[in-house]
């Protein structure tokens, strides 16, 4: 449908992706916002109950098999993360479970993980993850999911219960139906200032839009949170007065792996373990908007220091939705 404009924003952001593949939908997990995070979370602390309860070893490593597809920012920081909270949450746990093999595979169709971050980081990130024992898939895809398995292009059959789809983002379909001018991926074309093409009262940003950025021409802005708060301030600016191109440049480009261990890359420098993990924290706290939340953080986060990490399931914050219910 068309719809006649006289002054709009348009500011949507982008849902998964998932691909036509048999099972992903009914049996894998997604990870794009809170909910899903805690669902999963509280997910893996069920499947040690899970295997403590395990009446064979055979299915005790099912239980304690877990499967990320997609080797992105969101994969890699989150199976750290879980991992090192399964791994924590095992001095609670008889010694049938302390003993037996958690199996974590990260898989991604691309020849390297992290392929967004400078490649000597990335490299390190693949080193210290294989380090701890994760099984890292590259130039592989998932080729089907059950509700205790999952199939790889290597022909390999993981059996599992845990299927996590990290992979992909593509523009809202909303936009199909406004009637804007769209590029090959779908997203809304604009100008340096962000009116959409042939319509000079329409202005798009964000996950939704293609952004040239004047900072790095001929690369448009990839859909992150930074370049859409910056898009967000420099639109604003645009509206109120006279209007400048957008031109942001990343000071870096941060990751978390696990706990007190990160990678970080500021300003040209190259920083990883504790150093990578504090300045990611650093940035993450700088985002956070008010003072007293960010006070907030600090006392939380200093008090974790001290202590070990709190393995209690968590209390559910909305639904999560299906994959493919964007």
């Amino acid at each position: 449908m068309n719809i006649g404009y006289q002054r709009l924003v348009v500011a949507l952001g982008a849902v998964s992706r998932t691909l036509p593949i048999p099972g992903l939908t009914e049996h894998a997990f997604g990870f794009k916002d809170l909910a899903d995070a805690i669902a999963l979370r509280n997910h893996v602390l069920t499947r040690l109950e899970a295997a403590a309860a395990a009446p064979t070893e055979a299915h005790r490593r099912r239980e304690l098999t877990f499967v990320f597809v997609g080797a992105g920012y969101a994969g890699v920081e989150a199976l750290a993360e879980l991992a090192d909270l399964a791994r924590d949450a095992l001095r609670f746990y008889p010694p049938t479970v302390q003993s037996t093999p958690q199996h974590w595979l990260l898989v991604d169709a691309a020849p390297k993980i992290l392929p967004e971050i400078p490649p000597r980081l990335g490299e390190y990130a693949a080193e210290q993850l294989e380090r701890r024992g994760v099984d890292i898939r590259v130039s592989t895809t998932l080729e089907s999911v059950g509700p205790h398995e999952a199939v790889l292009s290597d022909g390999d059959r993981i059996v599992t219960s845990t299927v996590v789809w990290t992979t992909g983002a593509k523009p809202h379909p909303l936009l199909p139906k406004l009637g804007l001018p769209l590029d090959e991926r779908g997203r809304v074309k604009v100008d340096s200032i962000f009116r959409v093409e042939g319509l000079p009262q329409v202005w798009a940003l964000g996950d939704c839009a293609r952004v040239p950025n004047e900072a790095t021409p001929g690369r448009p802005d990839p859909p992150t949170s930074q370049h859409a708060l910056r898009q967000a301030r420099r639109l604003a600016k645009n509206l109120r007065g006279d209007p400048k191109p957008y031109r942001y440049r990343m000071l870096g480009q941060v990751a978390t792996l696990g706990r007190h261990k990160g990678i970080a890359e500021v300003m040209g420098l190259k920083l990883r373990g504790f150093l990578g993990w504090w300045i990611t924290r650093t940035y993450h706290l700088y985002q956070l908007p008010l003072i007293s939340r960010k006070l907030r953080v600090v006392t939380d986060w200093t008090i974790a220091l001290l202590f070990r990490r709190d393995i209690a399931e968590l209390g559910m914050l909305g639904h999560p939705r299906r994959l493919g219910d964007d």
